[in-house]
């Protein structure tokens, strides 16, 4: 599928556990609901929507951006309950050949081996569906589960980018990445 047709509508994945998919306005109060902790957002460089209809809101955002073919944002949903607990994201493509990947997930859900889960579906997508030769991860240096996971998954840290903009923050920010050349030999 090259990349123009990704977009054409939206992408439906799924895991052994969980389905990918759009976020609706259903989605709205779970959505709101974990992202307005504290902990979960003290890592993603954005507060979270402030309330239930900014949530909402969001998703408009999000998919204007899937319409304009910058992003794609998939709710995490349970399939037992259809329950969105985290998003994954890919957006900022450059010329068809890199993306940029960021992930959150309900503090409920931590340490279940989801987001592993997860992105290996969603890296698979970008390389073979989307055609990506990159994928690439910032992220601030004391998430060390992120760090731990990207790792895990076969990414590369690449560096240290000092006083990085990151969201709303300026931090400093780790980069990752994953070049699909070594996915495949990896697999």
């Amino acid at each position: 599928m090259p990349f123009k047709d990704a977009f054409t509508s939206f992408p439906k994945l799924e895991t052994e556990r969980f389905i990918l998919r759009e976020l609706r306005s259903e989605d709205a109060e779970a959505y709101y609901s974990y992202f307005s902790d504290h902990e979960v957002t003290k890592y993603w460089g954005y507060q979270g929507p402030k309330n239930i209809e900014t949530a909402s809101k969001t998703f408009t955002r999000f998919q204007n951006a899937f319409t304009r073919k910058e992003m794609i944002t998939w709710g995490i949903a349970t399939k037992d309950e259809d329950q969105i607990i985290g998003t994954c994201i890919l957006n900022d493509f450059v010329r068809g050949s890199m993306v940029n990947l960021s992930y959150n997930l309900s503090r409920d859900y931590w340490g279940k081996g989801i987001m592993t889960e997860v992105l290996n579906t969603i890296i698979p997508f970008a390389f073979n569906e989307l055609d990506m030769n990159r994928i690439q991860a910032k992220v601030m240096p004391e998430n060390h589960s992120s760090v731990n996971l990207l790792t895990k998954l076969g990414f590369v840290q690449e560096g240290l980018l000092r006083d990085y903009i990151f969201g709303e923050f300026i931090t400093d920010t780790l980069i990752f990445s994953m070049l699909k050349k070594d996915f495949i030999t990896a697999a």
